[in-house]
């Protein structure tokens, strides 16, 4: 697909210049992204970096900052700040494998869009116009382990603090004789207590708790 295919209009609704830092360990990827972005109308200029240089990025201010998964990892409090102070407004994650991608490590900074690292020249338009506009840029994979989670996190809200460390000690993996020791209850208590965590997460079985439970509590 080339530029001249993409939908100018859309393009044209976004007002004023952009600049774009990308900062990415692979070389011939970041020069292919950078031939395709600057090509964008509403994109002013954009700069490539094998590497994070804190003083660089805090000087340019760039409108989006699209960064290599790994790096996005290893600076993650940095990226909190400067997303807090405004240094960066727009974050886009870059990654190779999406099942691989840590996103509940950068939703702590309030990074909520990704994107392939091979992404084409529609993918980047769509990703680029959506950060500017608010909108966030996630695989499908984990969209729907959000959904799942969401439902998850509604069902735990429903058991009472010794459920819930029940709970916690059923995924740890012990047993209900181990719990009972641990908790200082009778076994009977502990099989009423997971009876009751049972109907209220709407599952048949220890195995399904333990499932829902790491919906919840991991990505």
């Amino acid at each position: 697909m080339t530029i001249d295919t993409l939908d100018t209009q859309q393009m044209s609704l976004l007002t004023g210049k952009k600049v774009v830092k990308i900062i990415m360990d692979y070389g011939s990827i970041i020069f292919g992204l950078k031939h395709i972005i600057e090509q964008f109308e509403f994109i002013e200029n954009v700069i490539i970096s094998h590497g994070l240089d804190s003083g660089d990025v805090e000087r340019m201010k760039p409108d989006i900052l699209m960064l290599q998964d790994s790096i996005a990892y290893r600076y993650a409090s940095k990226l909190a700040k400067w997303k807090s102070n405004g240094i960066v407004d727009h974050i886009i994650v870059l990654y190779d494998k999406d099942s691989e991608l840590r996103v509940d490590q950068l939703w702590k900074c309030r990074i909520v869009s990704y994107l392939p690292s091979y992404s084409d020249a529609k993918q980047l338009l769509i990703a680029l116009e959506g950060q500017l506009r608010g909108f966030s840029i996630i695989p499908t994979h984990i969209t729907e382990h959000i959904e799942l989670r969401q439902k998850s996190q509604k069902s735990m809200r429903l058991l009472t603090p010794n459920e819930q460390r029940v709970l916690k000690l059923v995924a740890a993996g012990q047993t209900n004789t181990e719990i009972a020791q641990a908790i200082h209850l009778s076994v009977r208590t502990v099989e009423t207590y997971l009876n009751k965590i049972y109907r209220k997460l709407d599952v048949r079985n220890r195995a399904e708790a333990v499932c829902k439970y790491y919906q919840v509590n991991s990505l």
